[in-house]
C-alpha cells in the first residue's frame, strides 16, 4: 500500500511537470521602473492615471446604468453640513503607458482635517513586485467626490470630470503650494522602503468624450531620496 502511494505521488509530480512544460502557466508582465536621476542625487518617478478609463468601479456598480456625470468607483460619506470623506480606486500606469499597479485615494474635508473649502488627501500606490508607497498632501481646493440628488437617486460627482471646471485651462495643480506643508512621501515598503521626499499631484485635461465627460490624466510626480 505504501509503495502504491509513493509511486502514485511521484507519477503525479511527473505528469504535472510534463503538463507545465507543454501548457505553461500564465506570466504576469513586470516592467522596470522608469525613474529619472536628478542632479542633486534624488530620483523622480511619475505615476499616471487616465481619467476616467482607469477608475475601478465597485462590485455593486453597473457602469452602463449610471449617468454620464457619475464618478464610478467613488464611495462617499457626507454629513448635513457638507463635510465629507471619499474613497476611490484606480489603475496606475508608468510614463510609457504600461499598467503597473493600483492606487487608492482617500480625501476628506472638515475643520479637523483641512481648511474650509479645501481637502486633505492620501494616496496609497501598490506595484506588484516592487512594493507600496504612501503619500499625503493638502489640496488647493476640495477634491473629494460629492453626492447630488437626481431623478435617478444619489450619484457621486468629482470636479475633474466636470467640463465647466476645465473652461479656460488645460492643467491644474492639486497639491497645495505651501512652504510649511506640501505633498509628502510618508513611508513605503519593498523598493520604496527608506525613501523620503515630496510629491505633486496634477490634473491634465485631454478633451471631452462622446458621452460629454472630461477625459484626462492624474499625474503623481514623486521626488525622493534614500534616508538610510
Amino acid at each position: 500500500m505504501s509503495r502504491l502511494f509513493w509511486n502514485s505521488f511521484f507519477a503525479g509530480l511527473l505528469l504535472a511537470g510534463l503538463a507545465a512544460s507543454f501548457w505553461p502557466l500564465p506570466e504576469h508582465a513586470r516592467y522596470r521602473s522608469l525613474t529619472t536621476v536628478l542632479p542633486d542625487g534624488g530620483r523622480q518617478e511619475d505615476f499616471i492615471i487616465r481619467w476616467p478609463d482607469d477608475r475601478i468601479a465597485r462590485g455593486s456598480e453597473t457602469v452602463m446604468e449610471l449617468p454620464a456625470e457619475a464618478a464610478t468607483g467613488a464611495a462617499v460619506l457626507e454629513d448635513s453640513t457638507g463635510q465629507r470623506v471619499s474613497a476611490e480606486t484606480f489603475r496606475v500606469r508608468d510614463t510609457a503607458d504600461n499598467v503597473i499597479g493600483v492606487a487608492a485615494r482617500l480625501a476628506g474635508t472638515g475643520g479637523a482635517i483641512a481648511d474650509a473649502n479645501r481637502s486633505t488627501s492620501n494616496w496609497l500606490v501598490v506595484i506588484p513586485g516592487r512594493g507600496a508607497i504612501f503619500l499625503s498632501q493638502p489640496d488647493m481646493f476640495d477634491t473629494t467626490a460629492r453626492q447630488r440628488d437626481t431623478l435617478n437617486g444619489m450619484i457621486t460627482l468629482s470636479a475633474i470630470q466636470d467640463p465647466a471646471f476645465w473652461k479656460g485651462r488645460k492643467e491644474q495643480r492639486v497639491t497645495a503650494a505651501t512652504p510649511r506643508y506640501a505633498g509628502r512621501i510618508l513611508r513605503g515598503t519593498g523598493e520604496f522602503a527608506g525613501l523620503s521626499g515630496s510629491f505633486r499631484e496634477t490634473w491634465q485635461f485631454d478633451g471631452l468624450g462622446t458621452e460629454g465627460r472630461a477625459h484626462g490624466r492624474i499625474v503623481l510626480s514623486t521626488l525622493s531620496e534614500s534616508i538610510e
